[in-house]
């Protein structure tokens, strides 16, 4: 086979220098021979051209002429006129946004089957000969006022083929084009639809006022009726509950609260006489209390009231007094002169027994006034009070039904004002739907047009010319070839040669990056390729994050027991719970004597036992302490102090972890950040026992097995490694040339790899693929049809680790994908030029 040929040709005597003169003298060659060719056929070539050529211009002579009016309006950013009333009348935007929306609508709307109909109907655009075509024959029997919807179908969709509107960038302008035979006509249809536009936009205007006059005339008769019932209702509340005051005007005219005069003064009154029969009772209370404890004399003196309304008793206690000091007197003289034992002075002493009597006598009654004085005081307060509380309670029911009122006015009120803006409203709309102006302005009305725009001679021999080129040199070649086979190489520069006279086409060529060195030898071109990044190839069964815990079925000899526990040692950390008390449950941690102190019991010695004699000597402790009769004690050593595990091999982060209680594989591979994209699933785990003798672990290929023998538990000190997986490299004309983990188990098939790496690209040569496996003797290449094996037709093949599958590129495919590419891109090439210069010269 040809590439097997050519890899072994490489492998033996290619180098890098023989092979860049080979393409050299390949490729002068092959132009020669183009050359030749073009030489040879160039009557056909001539023939070829010749005839595209006249029969273009016989298209142009024999083809109708066709004439295209244009007209540019403009989107207003502001009412023109002074007399609009809305204040919110339609204008387009002169923002950088909203302006291209509104042009494209504008477009839209010119574009819409609603105007065209209307402009066909117009201007009878179906007897119109220089539009109508076949229009007659198709529907004899054509009725404008009802059309069939067929018939109406076939105008629009020719109006619509016809007409052009397109928005110009940078502006607010829209450009308005209509092509047919006839040129008065063009212009006409133009104008007309721009008539039919701004004539379709008032009806518009009309009709939606004209159903919004009628939804508020509808909505006024509601609001009246509203309006009328809450005057009623607040009338007759006002009556029910006699509230008649009217509202305060303050001096902007405005209302204010309403004022109740009787019941507001009433209230006030009372609270003022409260206050001061509150007052009265505390001084009357107060000079009681003191001329019952004291002198009822010093309360009269020391009150200046008193004083100044003074009474009877007051006038009698005076002349007591006055009478004591004479008889005083007079005894104190007569003693001098005459002895105690004087009649006179004698009697002078009755007499003063009689006066302190009848003073003793006045002032019993002085603080039995007083009481009395204080007793109406406090009377008079109870009766202030009392008609003061009754005062309150009618104010209260008064002040709800103000309360209530106000609301019932504020409601009428606010009926009242929504119905006379609706009224405004209605009036308003009625005089604004008179003075609508359009949102457009006619800048540059269609006129007839003078020349033709089709058929355009120059453009269309040019593209003709072209296009004849391509065709003639195609045929050329296509006869050549029936003869005699022209070599690759030539057919290579042909397209290089043209595609330079055209556009540069370039096609994707394959990499043979990550082919070991003396596999195979490729001359370098200067092509450029988008290289794949190894680091994003496809995951594969272990090499994505959601599948590193993947395992492989259980091998003939793994580890089926659990390493014995160590024993409790001062540092551990460990849990105690019992059954029957909650409570009792403690975290708690060996102390440097061996000890746990728990609560209820104390001190219990458990160091250098495991968790189940533990968990006994916890239980005779509560027995002994008389706390329980039948614990169930419970100790799980959850952190070992000084021990850990280590983790190596295809791990993402291997190191030394620290070791707890019930430490499983998976724990330790998931703390170590879980496998990398290399991993295999044969896991080693080393016991610090017997350090010379390793235990093999098969991973779960499920990953459903998390307690059995895939997933062990391990002991303090030991050592996990996990293995690496074999490797598949897949290079050559494929979309991810890289290497791919092979499964140890499952094993990976020919088209896993290449399906691994993408598949092959568009110009691979699948049939002329080749496997390369390494033996002891040497490399062997196999070769392969992937071609057949894709389809089913060959058996697939398993491969094994450290195999190279290289796929070739195919050198046809190359040039049938570069002529295709060069081909349409120099067809577009022109088709652009020739707009260019059509759009420069109309």
């Amino acid at each position: 086979m040809r590439g097997h040929s050519l890899i072994q040709e490489d492998l033996q005597n290619s180098t890098a220098p023989q092979a860049s003169s080979e393409a050299t003298r390949h490729a002068s060659t092959s132009f020669r021979e183009l050359w030749g060719i073009i030489w040879r056929r160039r009557k056909f070539i001539a023939a070829v051209e010749g005839s595209l050529l006249l029969a273009c211009l016989l298209y142009c002579l024999i083809a109708p002429n066709q004439f295209e009016a244009a007209a540019r309006v403009e989107l207003r950013t502001a009412p023109t006129s002074s007399l609009s009333l809305d204040p919110a009348e339609t204008s387009a935007s002169s923002s950088i946004l909203s302006a291209p929306v509104a042009q494209e609508t504008l477009a839209d709307v010119l574009r819409s089957d609603r105007l065209a109909w209307r402009v066909i109907t117009d201007l009878k655009l179906y007897q119109a000969p220089a539009f109508r075509g076949r229009f007659g024959s198709k529907f004899p029997g054509f009725n404008p006022a009802k059309p069939s919807p067929d018939a109406q179908a076939w105008l629009l969709e020719r109006f619509s083929r016809r007409l052009h509107v397109e928005a110009m960038p940078r502006t607010l302008l829209v450009k308005v084009r209509f092509r047919c035979r006839d040129a008065a006509l063009s212009a006409a249809v133009v104008n007309a639809l721009i008539g039919e536009y701004r004539a379709q936009e008032t009806e518009s205007q009309i009709q939606a006022t004209a159903q919004a006059s009628n939804w508020l005339s509808a909505q006024l008769a509601e609001l009246k009726e509203r309006v009328d019932a809450d005057q009623r209702r607040l009338a007759a509340f006002e009556a029910q509950h006699k509230i008649v005051g009217e509202p305060e005007i303050d001096s902007n005219g405005d209302a204010g609260e309403t004022e109740h005069t009787a019941e507001q003064l009433a209230m006030d009154e009372f609270s003022r006489q409260l206050v001061t029969a509150t007052t009265d009772r505390i001084v009357a209370e107060a000079e009681y209390r003191a001329a019952a404890q004291g002198d009822p004399e010093q309360v009269i003196a020391s009150d200046a009231r008193l004083q100044a309304a003074g009474n009877f008793a007051t006038a009698l206690l005076e002349q007591i007094h006055a009478r004591r000091s004479d008889l005083e007197q007079e005894q104190a003289q007569l003693s001098v002169e005459h002895g105690a034992s004087f009649p006179r002075v004698v009697e002078i002493g009755r007499q003063l027994e009689d006066i302190d009597r009848q003073k003793k006598a006045e002032d019993t009654k002085l603080i039995e006034r007083f009481h009395g004085s204080w007793q109406t005081a406090l009377d008079r307060e109870e009766l202030v009070r009392k008609s003061l509380e009754q005062a309150t309670s009618e104010g209260m029911k008064l002040n709800e039904a103000e309360t209530e009122d106000a609301i019932m006015r504020q409601e009428a009120n606010a009926s009242h004002d929504l119905y006379m803006r609706v009224h405004e409203k209605a009036e308003e709309a009625g005089l604004a739907a008179g003075v609508h102006e359009s949102n457009i302005s006619v800048v540059d009305e269609a006129r007839q047009p003078v020349k033709p725009v089709a058929p355009d001679l120059p453009l269309y021999l040019a593209v003709t010319f072209f296009a004849g080129l391509w065709v003639a040199l195609g045929a050329a070649l296509v006869r050549e070839q029936s003869q005699k086979a022209v070599a690759g190489a030539s057919v290579v520069l042909f397209i290089l040669l043209m595609g330079g006279a055209g556009l540069h086409a370039q096609a994707p060529t394959p990499s043979t990056s990550g082919l070991p060195t003396g596999v195979a030898s490729f001359p370098q071109t200067q092509e450029m390729k988008s290289l794949p990044n190894p680091k994003e190839a496809p995951a594969v069964w272990n090499g994505g994050a959601a599948s590193v815990n993947a395992g492989i079925p259980p091998l003939d000899a793994v580890q089926t027991t659990a390493p014995m526990p160590a024993l409790i040692a001062p540092g551990d950390l460990l849990e105690i719970s019992e059954y029957h008390m909650p409570e009792f449950r403690s975290t708690v941690r060996v102390s440097v004597a061996g000890t746990v102190t728990l609560p209820m019991i104390g001190e219990v010695k458990i160091a250098g036992m495991d968790e189940i004699p533990a968990a006994h000597a916890v239980e005779a402790a509560l027995v002994a302490k008389g706390m329980l009769l039948h614990p169930l004690v419970s100790v799980l050593v959850t952190v070992y102090a000084g021990q850990d595990v280590s983790v190596l091999g295809e791990v993402t982060r291997p190191g030394v972890y620290p070791y707890s209680v019930h430490h499983r594989l998976l724990d330790l591979i998931s703390a170590a950040s879980g496998l990398t994209p290399s991993a295999g699933r044969l896991v080693n785990i080393i016991h610090q026992d017997n350090p010379k003798t390793p235990h093999p672990v098969a991973l779960d290929p499920n990953g459903t097995d998390t307690t059995g023998e895939h997933n062990p538990e391990l002991g303090a000190g030991d050592t996990v490694e996990v293995s690496r997986a074999g490797l598949v490299y897949v290079v050559g004309d494929v979309i991810r040339p890289g290497g791919f983990p092979v499964d140890p188990v499952r094993g990976l098939t020919i088209v896993q790899a290449v399906a691994l790496a993408w598949g092959p690209s568009q110009n691979a040569a699948v049939g002329n693929a080749v496997l390369i496996r390494e033996q002891k003797d040497g490399r062997t290449m196999i070769s392969l049809d992937l071609k057949r094996m894709l389809r089913g037709k060959e058996p697939d093949q398993a491969v094994q680790d450290r195999d190279i599958i290289f796929v070739p590129d195919s050198m046809a495919k190359n040039l049938l994908n570069r002529t295709m590419e060069s081909a349409i891109q120099s067809t577009i090439g022109v088709s652009i030029y020739s707009g260019l210069v059509y759009s420069q010269r109309y």
